[in-house]
């Protein structure tokens, strides 16, 4: 018995770790980070503990995630027919109203904006507020709680594209010139005449930087908490008006005319891929909260899913008509916008049919608004006008707001969004002191340009080849040649010295020391001339020289 007991204490550790590491299926999926980092140089024995270090916190992390599941207050919600041979997406957005609760109805209204169309649509992080902005300068700030307007302005300018910055108290609008921010009092902050002619924006909440592309090809970086411009590139492939980041790592993918999607960071100087979708120019692209794929719309009438982890084609889906905007859920909803109709989709990613969930129609617009005719020629013909121009989701809610031509309009969308918030990262219950509090948290927590990478795991990982870090350290910081650095002979050191000063002063003056060495210089070469003759006289062939007159 005591030399059974003696075998199993004398099983290694590594394996016991090896057994506490394995996670069950539902604690795998709140695992966040690698946990197959593989350190096979004995020498690297303190970067092999951390590593260790680092999957014990992991799984442990994963573990106490997984164990408060049960107390999370809601679940998502769904649709159910009662009439099985019924379709969901044959259901009408108008028996969805009145089949819900009365705080859920309330959040389905429409705004009719017909003289400021096309608008585009943005909501705030915590899904409490909505901003849209039309073509024709009207912006509004929509309070989604308490259902009020709180801010309006009329800029008698080209709006592009309106967006949020790191909460609702700004927001920034892409003029006809340049990008403006403003406050939610309607106050002109300031104006970012680096980015000229913008035509599309986007905020990095986690880096505070304010991202836009324009007419002019480029895209551009800017810190709005510092007010430095980041960085900015030349795309190469003309004006752009498409561009979305990545959740995941903050990278900006771009959507330009011939059909390709680049891919962008501010620290680098070229693209970090290049993926041609389509053959026909994009209309829109969107990619989930994963950061594991992207939908692409194009003029050629199909919409296209891809594996951003294999950059590849997964599937294709032919549309009705081209679509023309694209949004993606908190849990994986797909909604296209095309003419007047959007369409969610549901498992889009995974399946490349029978995918659809929910069908909606823009409504005829009120033709007692419109000018001359008869009523039923005006809603013809503003029937025909209407067409989508913008989607989004409501973070933290089952609605869906789409801007179009003649306003806002917002529908329920059961299932779309995520039922549970993170108080620490969106919460749209916050005061006043909280959203200060909040603020300051996320300003010195702030990550640097420097951390977007296509591999969003590369900080605090190992790289395993020991050999190339090697080498490319020595590259970077070993002098080049035999180790003697050779020092520049066009720089000139010391010349503003004072010495040097005077020389230069006293070079073009003439007293009676530099007269009396000129003279001297020239009789010394005249002396020297002489002595060369007297010594040529004395050969032989001296007579046959040729003199200097000849």
């Amino acid at each position: 018995m005591s030399s059974e007991k003696q075998r199993k204490d004398k099983t290694p550790k590594s394996h016991k770790k090896k057994h506490e590491l394995d996670l069950s299926l539902p604690e795998s999926k709140y695992a966040r980070g690698a946990l197959d980092v593989k350190v096979k140089a004995p020498k690297s024995r303190i970067a092999k503990a951390n590593s260790e270090r680092v999957k014990e916190q992991i799984v442990d992390a994963a573990r106490h995630t997984s164990a408060a599941e049960i107390l999370l207050p809601s679940d998502p919600g769904g649709i159910e027919m009662d009439d099985k041979s019924k379709r969901i997406y044959k259901l009408k957005h108008q028996e969805i109203v009145q089949n819900v609760d009365i705080n859920t109805s309330r959040n389905a209204f429409n705004f009719q904006l017909q003289e400021f169309g096309p608008y585009s649509v943005n909501y705030s992080r915590n899904g409490r507020y909505l901003l849209f902005g039309g073509r024709r300068g009207h912006v509004a700030s929509y309070d989604c709680h308490n259902m009020e307007i709180v801010t309006e302005l009329q800029l008698q300018q080209d709006v592009h594209d309106v967006t949020y910055l790191h909460n609702d108290t700004l927001f920034a609008a892409a003029q006809r010139q340049h990008v403006y921010i403003y406050d939610k009092n309607g106050i002109e902050i300031h104006c970012m005449k680096r980015h000229d002619r913008p035509l599309k924006l986007d905020f990095l909440p986690y880096h505070y930087l304010l991202v836009s592309t324009g007419h002019s090809g480029h895209i551009r970086w800017h810190d709005v908490s510092t007010g430095e411009f980041v960085s900015g590139q030349q795309m190469g492939h003309g004006p752009c008006s498409i561009l979305k980041q990545n959740p995941h790592n903050a990278v900006m993918h771009c959507g330009h005319s011939n059909g390709v999607v680049t891919l962008w960071a501010p620290t680098t100087g070229k693209a970090l891929a290049s993926i041609f979708c389509h053959k026909s120019p994009l209309t829109d692209i969107a990619i989930d909260r994963e950061g594991h794929y992207m939908a692409t719309t194009g003029l050629d009438g199909f919409m296209k899913i891809w594996d951003l982890r294999k950059m590849d084609h997964l599937h294709s889906f032919r549309l009705e008509r081209p679509g023309n905007s694209l949004d993606i859920s908190e849990r994986g909803v797909l909604a296209v916008g095309m003419g007047r109709k959007v369409q969610l989709l549901r498992d889009a990613f995974t399946r490349p049919y029978d995918v659809t969930y929910l069908n909606y129609e823009l409504g005829t617009p009120n033709a007692a608004l419109s000018s001359g005719g008869g009523i039923t020629a005006s809603s013809r013909a503003l029937q025909s006008r209407v067409a989508v121009a913008s989607v989004a989701f409501r973070p933290l809610e089952d609605v869906l707001c789409v801007g179009h031509t003649h306003g806002v309009t917002t529908y329920i969308a059961p299932g779309t969004g995520e039922p549970n918030f993170d108080s620490f990262e969106a919460n749209p219950f916050l005061t006043t002191k909280q959203r200060r509090e909040a603020e300051v948290q996320s300003l010195l927590n702030k990550l640097s340009p420097d951390m977007i990478s296509l591999d969003s795991n590369f900080i605090g990982g190992i790289d395993t080849n020991a050999a190339a870090l090697s080498q490319e350290q020595s590259d970077i910081y070993a002098p080049k040649g035999n180790g003697k650095e050779k020092k520049d002979k066009d720089r000139k050191r010391g010349r503003n010295k004072i010495s040097a000063r005077l020389r230069r002063r006293q070079k073009n003056v003439v007293d009676e020391q530099i007269i009396k060495f000129r003279e001297a210089k020239k009789a010394a070469v005249e002396q020297r001339k002489a002595a060369e003759k007297l010594d040529n006289a004395g050969t032989a062939l001296a007579r046959f020289a040729r003199s200097s007159s000849a």
